[in-house]
């Protein structure tokens, strides 16, 4: 693994019972890069990012900072900055806003905290308002902000984010869109698994197109926009 490469897959196979999700996957992503998993809905895109993290079993060889994600506990992980922004948000809907955030932040000292409550606030100020409203109020685009926002709180070295614009309405979708910028511009390496390809494509160096488990086409941003399946059967797709 080359000394910059933050995060290799190689060869991942994922099982559920009987029914396999994931057929010897191979990607890598490099400190400061945006890298995206594209595809349709079921191709298995979750499950990647789950084994990413430890929550499944898998088959294969996964390696975060250069050490075997199978053998680590999820919260050592999430220790070493492996953090997972999922599909489902996972927040806790009768905590407020400020209080989603602080659970992100738990392990950070309290001047590191501050900074972080801040960082976040300054990336989503729509946040900031809303820091006493509880999370079950919310719209889904605010949810969502604040889902990647609790995950930010955790101070990641990568982010990976789940379908982060999944159902949510075009100006929402632009204001994820320039917070991906502006953590592009700070150097935050991010993994995108992601069902909208015109997304994917305006923020990732580099794509995979994960169908039916496996790995069909991997390029850079430019690459896939010129390319004639994607551009037939995905761009457009949201």
């Amino acid at each position: 693994m080359s000394a910059d490469r933050l995060l290799d897959v190689a060869d991942v196979s994922v099982y559920y019972g009987s029914s396999q999700a994931l057929a010897e996957v191979s990607l890598d992503v490099s400190e400061g890069e945006i890298v995206s998993v594209i595809g349709p809905n079921g191709a298995g895109k979750t499950t990647l990012l789950e084994a990413i993290s430890g929550f499944v079993p898998y088959e294969g060889t996964i390696r975060y900072g250069g050490e075997e994600v199978g053998d680590r506990p999820v919260r050592e992980l999430v220790g070493d900055g492996l953090l997972h922004c999922t599909e489902d948000r996972d927040l806790f809907p009768f905590f407020t806003v400020h209080e989603n955030l602080l659970m992100g932040g738990q392990r950070l000292d309290k001047d590191r905290l501050e900074e972080r409550l801040e960082y976040v606030y300054d990336l989503f100020p729509r946040l900031a308002e809303r820091r006493n409203q509880e999370a079950e109020t919310m719209s889904g685009g605010e949810q969502q902000m604040l889902a990647i926002g609790r995950a930010l709180m955790g101070d990641p070295a990568l982010l990976m984010l789940d379908e982060p614009t999944q159902g949510l309405a075009p100006v929402i979708i632009e204001d994820i869109s320039d917070a991906v910028d502006e953590l592009r511009a700070e150097g935050l390496t991010l993994l995108l698994a992601e069902q909208n390809t015109t997304f994917a494509m305006n923020h990732a160096d580099r794509l995979y197109l994960l169908e039916t488990g496996t790995i069909e086409l991997t390029g850079t941003a430019e690459e896939f926009k010129t390319n004639d399946y994607v551009r037939d059967a995905y761009i457009g797709v949201t």
